[in-house]
């Protein structure tokens, strides 16, 4: 397969706990071509990266090209990313901790890999391709699972010195002692996240108030589900799931008050499923507790790219090798 002619195509992997997802795009963010696998971190590390190999090589065969036709490679995970490194410090959902994934990877792959927090690159997507497109700075919130940071100030990803910059999950706030699985208390992702929500309706339902659907300590609750009680006003998930917004809008608004940000993008997957329902939900949050938003409303945008944006941020920031 030979090289096509410009523009200059870029491939990006997002690597999770459960599957992996390769992109390669061109200067423009189209997505020419893809490729998904299992991640099945149960195998071992250097299986995981052999399989990482794998999704690469698909993904440029499917856009009719081969990975001679990349200088370099981005991949996006979660966890705190030392950039300057390539390293990860931990990564529970993986079983990784202290791994020098760039290097290694790089030698299976026989090109520079660029390492990065899947949010942030997730952010540096939609600034670049995404709903965010032409700002110049930007902040994005994801809430899934957990919740997660990524800021990008004069067009540029900020990692901060140890790659903790944007984990605002991670913050302690003014809505409880919650245990997190950080090992840390009151963190604002124990209510500005799923996981939060799923701990705020059954506080509700101890409350004694009306629920549709039944939760106990330990369940687990898909987006989908989510967005069904919402919309058949359910009340102890409207609570929830109003107390959840109202603190993820109290992070929001730290946020501006340390960095003033153009836009705030917000996606994962809470926000995909039900995030039209939300965005007024938050913004009157950030209005509450913030100074900066008492006259004017922050510019809040839902995600564009969905799953593709962690992808292509890594694809983007694959440029930095070039």
């Amino acid at each position: 397969m030979g090289k096509r002619d410009m523009p200059k195509y870029r491939l990006g992997i997002d690597l999770g706990g459960t599957k992996m997802h390769a992109v390669v795009i061109n200067r423009k963010g189209k997505v020419l071509g893809s490729a998904r696998r299992a991640t099945k971190p149960e195998d071992g590390y250097k299986a995981v990266l052999r399989r990482l190999v794998d999704t690469a090589d698909e993904a440029a065969e499917d856009a009719e090209l081969d990975l001679d036709d990349f200088d370099a490679i981005g991949l996006g995970m979660p966890g705190p990313i030392d950039d300057r490194r390539g390293m990860v410090h931990l990564a529970p959902n993986l079983g990784w901790r202290e791994r020098s994934v760039a290097d290694d990877l790089k030698r299976v792959i026989k090109r520079p890999v660029v390492l990065g927090n899947d949010v942030n690159f997730g952010c540096l997507g939609e600034v670049t391709h995404g709903c965010a497109n032409g700002s110049a700075s930007a902040f994005a919130a994801f809430v899934g699972t957990g919740l997660g940071g990524g800021v990008v100030l004069n067009g540029r990803l900020e990692n901060g010195l140890h790659g903790f910059a944007g984990e605002i999950g991670h913050v302690p706030a003014p809505f409880g002692d919650a245990a997190c699985a950080c090992g840390l208390k009151g963190c604002l992702e124990t209510s500005a996240s799923k996981t939060g929500i799923i701990r705020l309706i059954l506080e509700e339902q101890r409350r004694g108030t009306k629920s549709l659907i039944r939760l106990k300590k330990g369940d687990r609750l898909k987006s989908s589900q989510l967005r069904e009680a919402w919309k058949r006003r359910c009340p102890a998930t409207r609570a929830a799931v109003a107390r959840s917004c109202r603190a993820l809008g109290w992070g929001l608004g730290a946020v501006a008050g340390v960095i003033d940000p153009e836009v705030f993008v917000l996606g994962g997957g809470v926000m995909e499923a039900m995030g039209d329902e939300l965005l007024p939900l938050v913004r009157d949050g950030m209005t509450e507790f913030s100074m900066c938003y008492r006259e004017r409303k922050p510019d809040l945008r839902l995600a564009a790219l969905g799953d593709d944006a962690v992808a292509i941020g890594a694809a983007v920031a694959s440029a930095a090798e070039e």
